[in-house]
């Protein structure tokens, strides 16, 4: 029997020629390559080689007929283009008219769309995606868990793609600014901190409160009491053009999305590229006990480790071990098996997981040192 074939859209860009790469080392499945360019999508099934048994073939996720082309005889389509929130559902729909499953890296703002008898696997890359699964990642061994606190940090080229979904993303439900989860949202309840000094980070940075619909259905789920979430600024540039530029009401989205990218690069000209997620988590231990458990997880290269998750999700999916239906990553992927993973095959990447008895914050930093990664 043939191996299942996966179409990777957008497989030539930095995050979709990672997932293609994991796919053909493992395999177990047969790619499409599929880009707007014939020519660099060619370029990478050669580079593949033979054994990946990868076809390149152009294709407009704009065009439904070019989709619908794209996806015919696919066991899954892994959606590594965008804008997602341009996009939205489309690639989705082109996916299971064809009987296909679906996952995408990004998070497109249709979650709860239904699925009817395929599977989709939404939010499975980096943020979000990894940082959805560190609320149960902290909670698989506790008995009760109560409180969670958690934040991303990153320092590196910001894309113009990228850039354009984050802005989307803050117009269209992705998350609550200065949101606190207890029991439910409550908008406006935390605030701003400059100076923060978060283990794993090689400087103070400014913490923004922003609680994101992820975090929210992780807490529901672990029935946690509170929840909170912050996006980290390591420099000032990115952060003051984000709140010149994020309001709808002023220039077009390309030109707001042009300016967050100068300001990126403002930040991170001359300093090592990063990106960092972190997490705590209190509750109650197995043994009556109150526990704190603490994670860090901090590479070099945003683009693997989405493209990393991206694959990840593909094999569960080809695999048979996720349900039907339309799904955030962070549902229905295995925190540890997804860590356990990006370990294995993320050169440089540290995971410091401690509990509060074992270890501190400044331990965590200092872990992280001695691993090379400040």
């Amino acid at each position: 029997m043939a191996a299942p074939l996966v179409g990777i859209l957008g497989a030539y860009g930095a995050v979709g020629s990672v997932a293609a790469r994991r796919l053909a080392a493992e395999g177990r499945c047969r790619l499409r390559l599929g880009g707007r360019a014939l020519e660099p999508a060619r370029r990478l099934a050669a580079e593949l080689g033979p054994s990946a048994e990868a076809q390149a073939q152009a294709v407009d996720a704009q065009d439904g007929q070019s989709l619908a082309a794209f996806a015919e005889g696919c066991r899954v389509v892994l959606n590594c283009a965008g804008p997602a929130y341009l996009l939205l559902d489309r690639v989705r729909q082109a996916a299971f008219a064809a009987g296909a499953d679906y996952v995408d890296v990004m998070d497109d703002g249709t979650a709860s769309a239904p699925g009817g008898p395929r599977t989709a696997v939404l939010s499975a890359g980096l943020v979000p995606g990894l940082s959805g699964l560190l609320p149960g990642l902290l909670a698989a061994t506790m008995a009760r868990p109560l409180r969670f606190t958690g934040g991303y940090a990153g320092l590196g080229a910001l894309t113009h793609t990228g850039a354009v979904d984050y802005l989307l993303s803050l117009d269209r439900g992705f998350g609550v600014p200065m949101g606190l989860w207890r029991g439910r949202t409550v908008p406006g309840a935390l605030r701003t901190d400059d100076g923060v000094r978060v283990p794993g980070l090689p400087r103070p940075v400014t913490a923004v409160p922003f609680l994101t619909a992820e975090v929210v259905e992780r807490a529901e789920a672990l029935g946690l009491e509170e929840a909170r979430w912050y996006n980290a600024f390591d420099g000032s540039f990115l952060y003051d053009a984000l709140n010149r530029v994020r309001s709808g009401d002023g220039p077009d989205l390309d030109v707001r999305a042009a300016e967050l990218v100068r300001a990126g690069a403002l930040d991170a000209a001359g300093r090592t590229p990063y990106h960092a997620l972190w997490g705590s988590l209190d509750g109650i231990g197995h043994e009556g006990a109150e526990v704190r458990r603490t994670v860090l997880i901090r590479g070099a290269d945003g683009s693997e480790l989405t493209g990393e998750v991206g694959a990840f999700a593909v094999s569960e999916v080809c695999a048979g071990r996720v349900p039907a239906g339309v799904h955030r990553a962070a549902e229905v992927l295995s925190p540890r098996r997804v860590v356990d993973r990006l370990r294995a095959v993320v050169g440089g990447l540290v995971v410091a997981e401690r509990d509060a008895e074992a270890a501190s914050g400044a331990e965590l930093v200092d872990e992280a040192e001695e691993e090379g990664a400040l």
